[in-house]
């Protein structure tokens, strides 16, 4: 098929992005039970995909030859559901990347069960949480609820230092310690300590709570 006929009906159809043929085959297999699947090996096609959305998209992280971060993949997961594939995974990034609106994040041991559940919760508009992030999520969207009233009519970020408000913008970024380190040129110590001076200040649970209320100021 043609890059100018993909492109054509890519919004009609799903999408696998992986330059292994194994990986194409298992998620196109998977996919085929929702409806047409494009498969590319190439990850230059994300630029197409915010031009024309596929129905979904899966993605073999690995097929990266620069490590992608969270907020590089935030506006295409507004526009179509995507499911990420990594070799391994911590609950931190997985948070992380639920955080910017990805729906699912894999790895390679889920067996083919498992997966073809993954895909019917998320083509029905819900998102996949692994055993061991389910616990951090549902805490922090518990104290989204019960505060939910209160910082929607004011987020209070007035509260911040300049320092914090940095902080907290590359948190809701989908960030890690580290990388805000990294950018900022302080220590992972600083972060942290800065950290809880803005869950404190915000009154939110942690990192994932902290995203997802700014990210709903946007």
């Amino acid at each position: 098929m043609s890059s100018e006929v993909a492109i054509a009906n890519m919004a009609a159809q799903h999408c696998v992005i992986s330059n292994s043929s194994e990986f194409q085959f298992r998620w196109t297999t998977l996919l085929a039970v929702q409806g047409p699947v494009l498969s590319y090996q190439d990850g230059n096609e994300l630029i197409r995909l915010m031009t024309e959305p596929p129905l979904s998209c899966v993605l073999d992280m690995r097929a990266f030859s620069a490590q992608l971060m969270p907020h590089a993949l935030m506006g295409l997961a507004k526009v179509t559901p995507l499911l990420l594939e990594f070799e391994r995974l911590t609950v931190d990034e997985e948070l992380a990347w639920l955080a910017v609106g990805v729906r699912a994040c894999c790895t390679p041991d889920l067996s083919l069960e498992r997966l073809a559940v993954i895909v019917d919760v998320t083509h029905r508009g819900g998102i996949w949480v692994s055993n061991a992030a389910l616990p951090f999520l549902l805490k922090g969207l518990q104290h989204y609820t019960a505060h939910h009233s209160a910082m929607a009519a004011s987020p209070n970020l007035t509260q911040l230092t300049p320092q914090e408000r940095k902080i907290a913008d590359l948190v809701g970024r989908g960030d890690s310690n580290k990388l805000i380190a990294r950018e900022l040129n302080i220590s992972d110590r600083t972060v942290k300590t800065h950290l809880g001076a803005i869950f404190s200040k915000l009154q939110v649970a942690d990192r994932i709570h902290l995203a997802l209320l700014l990210n709903q100021q946007k």
